[in-house]
């Protein structure tokens, strides 16, 4: 009866091992699953945020050529519109810079 008993014995423990592995393995696994769904989301939630950095990268940079656009046909302008009162009014035109110069020499010498 000895035998007959550890031999029951014997196959409980190998059945407890076994139930043993299997909980590990299924946590392992369930643990394992749950990692994965946290990096998907973390790849998702990445890619979500490259891509709403280039739409406004996109749109920043579509400003900035409308205003550089802008500012050059605003200069356009006020270059053509000084080279015709240049041209309409030579004299004033030098009298203008004559006083501008007197004024940029006198703030210049009393600096020094």
């Amino acid at each position: 009866m000895a035998t007959a008993n550890s031999s029951t014995q014997s196959k409980n423990g190998t059945q407890a091992k076994n139930n043993a592995q299997s909980k590990a393995h299924d946590a392992v696994d369930k643990a394992a699953e749950t990692a994965h769904k946290g990096v998907d989301g973390a790849a998702a939630a990445a890619e979500n945020g490259q891509e709403r950095v280039e739409a406004m990268a996109q749109q920043i940079s579509a400003q900035a050529h409308q205003i550089a656009d802008t500012a050059r046909e605003q200069s356009e302008k006020v270059s053509t519109a000084v080279g015709s009162y240049a041209k309409e009014n030579p004299l004033k035109t030098v009298g203008f810079a004559f006083l501008a110069g007197a004024v940029a020499a006198s703030l210049l010498c009393k600096r020094k």
